[in-house]
C-alpha cells in the first residue's frame, strides 16, 4: 500500500482569474507546469513554508487590498509600481505570514509559443526574486525606522531600507533567470526622474497642497533609486559623462548625482544578498547611509529637508524643463507618459473572477 502524497505546506489561492484560461482544476486539483515550479521553488526556498501563502491574481490592485494589512497599500502599489503592472509582490502579514503575490497573466494557455516561454521565464525569474523576500522576512532581516522616527527619517530611511532590501532580493537571483532581460540604463531613470519631479512641482501650482508634493517628490526620487538599485544589481554601465551628463538633465544643478551614484556603489559593498543574515545594526547603518545618499540627491535636484521642512529651491523653476512642462501643462493635474500608462492599466479589468474582499 502506497502512502499518499504529502501535502505542500505552503497554501495556493487563484483569484481574480477564469481558472480555465490558467489551466487550473479543483477536481481533479491541478496546475500548468509553470506554476507547480513555482510552488514548489517557493516551498523549498523559504526556512518557514507553512507561514506561506502563494496567490495567483488576475487584479493587482484588487488582491493588494484584499491581502495588505495597510488600508493604503493599494494607493502606495500604484504609486510604485503602476496598478495592474506588477509580475509579483510580497506582503508581511502581521501575524508574521508572508504572501506572495503572482500575476495570472504569466500562467495564460490563451497566448502563442513565443510569449509562453517568455512568460515562463518571467515567472520563475519574478518568484525567486520573491522567495528571497521571504526569506529575509522570516529570518529576521527587515529593516524600518521606529514609528517615533521625524517625518525626514520616516520617508528617506524608510525608503533607503525598502530599497535596500529590493537590491538584496534582486542580488540574489541566479543568472539562469535572467536571459533576455532588458538591460537596465541608470541614465534613462534620472531622465524620467526629472519628468516626474516637474510635473510634480507644476502641479503644485494648481493644487496647493505641501503634503501631496512632498509625497509626489519623495515617491518619485525613491522610485528611481530603487530603479536604479536593480540596475546596480546587475551592474550596470555609466559613461564617462556620468548620469547628470549622459542624460542631459537637471541642467542647474550640481554633479553631487553623479557622487550619489558612485557613493551608493560603494555603500552596496556593506550589503549582504538576501540569504546571508546581516545584524541590525548592519541593517540601520546601511539604510542611515544611503538615506543621506538620497536626500544629497534630492539637494542635487532641488528639493532639501531641513529637519522635518521639505523647500523647493528656487532655481529649480527657473529650469528649462521645468518650463516646458509648465507651460504644457494645461490642468493641474496633468500626467507623464508613465502615469497615463498606469492609469490605462488600472482600468483594465481583471482576467475574468472577483476577487473576495
Amino acid at each position: 500500500m502506497t502512502s499518499p502524497a504529502p501535502q505542500p505546506l505552503v497554501e495556493l489561492f487563484v483569484e481574480g482569474v477564469d481558472l480555465k484560461l490558467i489551466d487550473v482544476t479543483l477536481a481533479p486539483p491541478s496546475v500548468p507546469p509553470t506554476l507547480a515550479w513555482c510552488w514548489a521553488h517557493l516551498e523549498l526556498s523559504v526556512p518557514h513554508p507553512s507561514q506561506v501563502q502563494l496567490v495567483v491574481t488576475g487584479s493587482f490592485p484588487g488582491s493588494v487590498a484584499r491581502w495588505a494589512p495597510e488600508e493604503e497599500a493599494p494607493e502606495i502599489h500604484a504609486v510604485e509600481h503602476g496598478a495592474g503592472l506588477s509580475a509579483g509582490k510580497t506582503l508581511r502579514l502581521p501575524d508574521g505570514r508572508a504572501v506572495v503575490l503572482l500575476h495570472a497573466h504569466y500562467f495564460r494557455n490563451d497566448l502563442d509559443r513565443d510569449q509562453t516561454e517568455v512568460n515562463e521565464l518571467i515567472a520563475k525569474r519574478v518568484l525567486v526574486h520573491e522567495a528571497q523576500h521571504v526569506v529575509m522576512h522570516q529570518n529576521q532581516q527587515v529593516y524600518q525606522p521606529d514609528a517615533t522616527a521625524s517625518f525626514r527619517d520616516l520617508n528617506l530611511v524608510g525608503g533607503a531600507a525598502a530599497i535596500i532590501e529590493e537590491y538584496r532580493a534582486e542580488v540574489s537571483v541566479g543568472v539562469e533567470f535572467r536571459r533576455g532581460e532588458p538591460l537596465w540604463k541608470p541614465a534613462a531613470i534620472v531622465t524620467d526622474l526629472q519628468a516626474n519631479l516637474d510635473v510634480a512641482v507644476a502641479t503644485y501650482q494648481g493644487h496647493r497642497s505641501v503634503g501631496r508634493l512632498v509625497f509626489e517628490v519623495t515617491s518619485s526620487v525613491l522610485v528611481a533609486w530603487r530603479g536604479l538599485a536593480y540596475a546596480a544589481a546587475r551592474e550596470a554601465a555609466v559613461s564617462e559623462g556620468g548620469l547628470v551628463g549622459e542624460a542631459g538633465t537637471n541642467p542647474l544643478g550640481s554633479r553631487v548625482l553623479d557622487e550619489c551614484w558612485r557613493d551608493f556603489n560603494a555603500m552596496l559593498g556593506r550589503v549582504e544578498p538576501a540569504d546571508v543574515a546581516m545584524s541590525r545594526q548592519a541593517l540601520e547603518a546601511v539604510s542611515a547611509a544611503f538615506a543621506d545618499i538620497i536626500g544629497n540627491s534630492m539637494a542635487d535636484l532641488g528639493f532639501l529637508w531641513h529637519d522635518d521642512m521639505f523647500v523647493v529651491e528656487p532655481w529649480f523653476v527657473e529650469s528649462p524643463t521645468y518650463a516646458t512642462v509648465l507651460s504644457t501643462a494645461a490642468r493641474a493635474d496633468a500626467l507623464t507618459t508613465v502615469q497615463r500608462l498606469r492609469a490605462r492599466w488600472a482600468r483594465r479589468p481583471a482576467l475574468g473572477g472577483v476577487i473576495p474582499r
